[in-house]
């Protein structure tokens, strides 16, 4: 019978500690042709109230062979990223979202910037030490949010702190560290 591994057998293959998903910081750069506001990346190192490390997937081509499919490595892709935002009372960072929507497009007009430059930002988001050190960090680039969620209202929710989540669409990411 093989032998089970025990506790200490478990803490002796662990070179170290183990990351914590409550450990991590977000800087989100805003385009600076339409919000001129420097506050705003740190504002958001605090205002970020969940995220992920984003994700890739390589696509599957099947090509069929005498009843049989041969898989192969298609392109990769990226999958939209979601922060989750708390709300200050002046609204900043929602505001600054919005803005930044609306230089995409009008609400009212349809009408947009043209250059794409001056429409797609950056954004690391880096997985944090116990000790306040950096273990990982992902760069996305050429992102801009293409969902804005709504902020729910209740009165119903006395004790609670304002939400609300947005979607960025980017070209891709690289892991800087």
């Amino acid at each position: 019978m093989a032998k089970r591994g025990t506790i200490d057998d478990f803490k002796a293959n662990v070179a170290a500690d183990f990351a914590r998903p409550n450990l991590f910081q977000v800087d989100l750069n805003f385009p600076t042709g339409i919000i001129n506001n420097s506050s705003l990346i740190e504002l958001g190192k605090f205002t970020v109230r969940a995220a992920n490390l984003p994700s890739s997937q390589i696509g599957v081509i099947e090509v069929p062979f005498r009843g049989h499919k041969l898989k192969v490595a298609g392109d990769r892709t990226f999958e939209d990223w979601t922060v989750s935002i708390i709300n200050d009372v002046n609204f900043t960072t929602r505001t600054a979202v919005e803005a930044w929507m609306e230089s995409i497009q009008e609400l009212d007009s349809g009408v947009g910037a043209t250059d794409l430059d001056y429409l797609v930002s950056r954004a690391t988001v880096s997985q944090l030490n116990r000790d306040d050190s950096i273990l990982a960090t992902y760069e996305l680039y050429n992102m801009y949010p293409s969902t804005l969620n709504q902020i729910d209202l209740s009165f119903d929710t006395a004790d609670e702190i304002q939400t609300f989540d947005v979607t960025f669409s980017y070209s891709h990411w690289e892991r800087t560290l």
